[in-house]
């Protein structure tokens, strides 16, 4: 076998880990509220990963880039998995919230990876081996959760980070043998502190935002506070990046045409289309007698939303195979436009399994497409010895526009809601809500199809030469 395939196997395996550790656990989430008895503690095993992964996908690919992007690879990988050991031993939500902030340092692995692609392959291979790479965090992270509830119905609950633990035991070896060593003159440049100490508790304030704002509130002194401290410090920090001769983030990329399209999409796209579970779900399940909805049970509903993890396996090569020739601004084009039509055809009409199946194929088949094309944008436009910091900062603007999103879509449903003594004392969002949900995602996949063909023309700006080709 080559040592470019054993190459891309090792990060395959490295992708699965971070995938597994950041999903598999919504399967468990039931479980945890019965157990565990505090709905606000099960909440925080969420949170406390998701804090630490956006800090880790932002400082960890930096130092990644300047340090070695194995030597982080191989960290993050290892304490991911003891992360895995800490919640798997714990018997209570207090250990499992400490070994999930532990396993949030999986949030440097996808980034770290798109750095080696980029710094091992030839250039005309780096958009494909971003593809593999991107198709395999897609899927994964899907499969991830269904497998997790396979897990969850068979057996304890701990067995969920064991198998996360397992992950990072076969991760480990591989990228140990098969990525090759890290150039030792990336480990001249001195760190900037300041730097990392201003973004990681502007990135915690901020995150904190969402998700606090489903008990307190959005307009409780609270969260104003937490936005304000957060927003402030994030000023700071800017401030200071933009002055400091070597910066953790050099925020001047940030303006780079490309790479600001291109995180203005992601953001966009963070925003409403990436909801899909959340929405397509809710209302695959919703009782008809609601007036909307498919009264689908929960398997048959994933089931339904299943066809384009499968296909992402294909997707994101594809994509790869698109960039090369055409450049990433095509399948970026590609992506936002098939969400776009996905969207639209569910807001016109919600009234048919196989035609609310067909459009959450287009959804889901998009998104692959998207999670494939956004890192090949950044790799295209970025400097090669700032990739991994590049394609971090995309990953903090998704976890950050995520978790904001999914607030918006929640406020937006319960907006209107109808209930029926026959189904029980809950409520439901109305038909208003749902069509009003749906309209608001169409638009915003319609904004990132503009962003997106704003994005420079092939030609207009020359990718940058691979550094340390294979050979």
């Amino acid at each position: 076998m080559s040592q470019r395939v054993l190459l891309m196997l090792a990060l395959v395996l490295a992708e699965i880990v971070s995938a597994v550790e950041s999903t598999m656990i919504f399967a468990a989430l039931r479980v945890f509220n019965r157990e565990f008895g505090n709905p606000v503690a099960v909440g925080w095993t969420i949170t406390a990963f998701l804090l630490v992964a956006a800090g880790s996908a932002a400082v960890c690919a930096r130092l990644g880039d300047m340090y070695g992007r194995r030597k982080l690879l191989l960290w993050s990988i290892a304490l991911a998995g003891l992360g895995s050991v800490i919640s798997a031993m714990s018997t209570g939500a207090a250990g499992v919230i400490a070994g999930r902030a532990v396993q949030g340092l999986a949030g440097a692995v996808l980034p770290l990876c798109f750095g080696l692609v980029r710094q091992h392959l030839p250039a005309p291979q780096v958009q494909l081996g971003v593809g593999i790479v991107a198709a395999a965090a897609f899927v994964s992270g899907g499969l991830a959760i269904v497998a997790g509830g396979v897990v969850i119905d068979h057996l304890h609950w701990h067995w969920i980070f064991v198998v996360g633990a397992g992950t990072a035991l076969l991760a480990w070896p591989a990228v140990w043998l098969w990525v090759p060593r890290d150039n030792v003159q990336q480990t001249r440049q001195a760190i900037d502190w300041p730097g990392a100490l201003l973004l990681l508790p502007a990135l915690t304030a901020l995150l904190l935002v969402p998700t606090q704002a489903k008990s307190w509130g959005w307009v409780d002194a609270r969260t104003l506070a937490l936005a304000v401290a957060g927003a402030a410090l994030l000023a700071l920090w800017g401030r200071h990046e933009w002055r400091c001769a070597a910066p953790l983030i050099d925020v001047r990329l940030l303006g780079r045409r490309q790479l600001a399209l291109a995180n203005a999409a992601m953001v966009l796209l963070a925003l409403g289309p990436m909801q899909s579970g959340f929405v397509l779900s809710s209302l695959l399940q919703q009782p008809a007698a609601t007036g909307i909805g498919l009264g689908l049970s929960a398997t048959t509903a994933g089931a339904v939303q299943a066809l384009p993890m499968v296909l992402a396996v294909f997707i994101g090569p594809l994509a790869g195979w698109l960039a090369q020739r055409s450049g990433a601004r095509a399948p970026a084009m590609w992506a936002c436009a098939v969400l776009l039509v996905g969207w639209s055809g569910v807001a016109l009409w919600q009234g048919t399994v196989p035609w609310v199946g067909m459009m959450a194929a287009l959804c889901g088949t998009g998104l692959a497409l998207a999670y494939a094309a956004a890192p090949m944008l950044i790799v295209e436009a970025a400097p090669p010895d700032r990739t991994s910091e590049s394609t971090g900062v995309s990953s903090v603007l998704r976890y950050l526009f995520n978790a904001v999103g999914s607030q918006l879509v929640a406020l937006m449903l319960a907006s209107s809601t109808v209930s029926d003594a026959a189904l029980g004392p809950g409520r439901f969002p109305s038909a208003t809500a749902f069509e009003l949900t749906l309209l608001v995602i169409s638009g915003l996949a319609g904004l990132a199809l503009l962003a997106a063909w704003a994005l420079p023309r092939p030609g207009a700006k020359p990718m940058r030469a691979a550094q340390g080709a294979m050979t």
